[in-house]
């Protein structure tokens, strides 16, 4: 089962979203982004959740 292992490793890269407040574009956990979880941005320092970006 070594490609399930290498699979999920692959998935654990840096995805860009963009901030709610401000706009800028930041780099998050994929694993983060696809969990849900709250973002902080580096240029605002506000909180946003992956939904508010849509």
């Amino acid at each position: 089962m070594p490609g399930r292992k290498d699979s999920k490793a692959r998935r654990n890269h840096l995805v860009k979203c963009s901030c709610p407040d401000c706009a800028q574009l930041s780099e998050h956990s994929f694993t983060r982004v696809q969990k849900g979880a709250q973002l902080m941005c580096p240029h605002c320092n506000k909180l946003f959740l992956p939904s508010q970006t849509m």
